[in-house]
């Protein structure tokens, strides 16, 4: 059976990748939206889950859901802040949340109850009863023009730079 080491490392490395893949897609201008941000949420997702992993949680209990972003996130924000010695750490607290839940509900998993279908990966029927696509459909998230998505990027390569590291010194 693997270990909490094991997903931790697995997790990180593939958050790396899907960190990588969101920053080379978001430059393509001809590609729709859903595709980025599909990587960033997913990024997001298993920078979460790897460190998760590496504070006690199952592995078998984060293998269930996609909705672990918004909680752990502002865990990870409150102590990397801390260590950019950011000043405003209210305010972008509160920005990374409020950001953190609107890459988590990305996911078709995390639908907020119905009451947010709109997802990048699979076509559904909105309000008015017709079926849209996440290729045509305006998310209205551009991390890239938002303070915590700036905030967001420096800390997700933070992250996994300390993940990836200490992966490296339990070898």
């Amino acid at each position: 059976m693997a270990t909490a080491e094991e997903w931790r490392r697995a997790y990180a490395k593939q958050a790396r990748v899907d960190l990588a893949s969101y920053e080379l897609l978001i430059k393509a201008r001809t590609l729709p939206a859903c595709q980025h941000l599909h990587f960033l949420q997913m990024a997001c997702e298993k920078a979460c889950k790897a460190y998760l992993c590496g504070h006690g949680v199952d592995p078998t209990i984060l293998q269930r859901s996609h909705a672990f972003i918004a909680r752990p996130l502002a865990t990870i924000a409150r102590r990397k802040l801390k260590q950019f010695g950011y000043r405003h750490q209210s305010w972008a607290l509160s920005a990374l949340r409020a950001l953190a839940r609107r890459i988590e509900l990305l996911a078709p998993a995390a639908d907020a109850g119905g009451t947010v279908p709109a997802n990048c990966e699979y076509p559904w029927i909105d309000a008015s009863g017709r079926v849209r696509t996440p290729a045509e459909h305006d998310f209205g998230l551009d991390p890239r023009r938002e303070r915590a998505g700036l905030i967001l990027m420096k800390l997700l390569h933070s992250l996994l730079d300390d993940l990836l590291a200490e992966t490296k010194e339990h070898r």
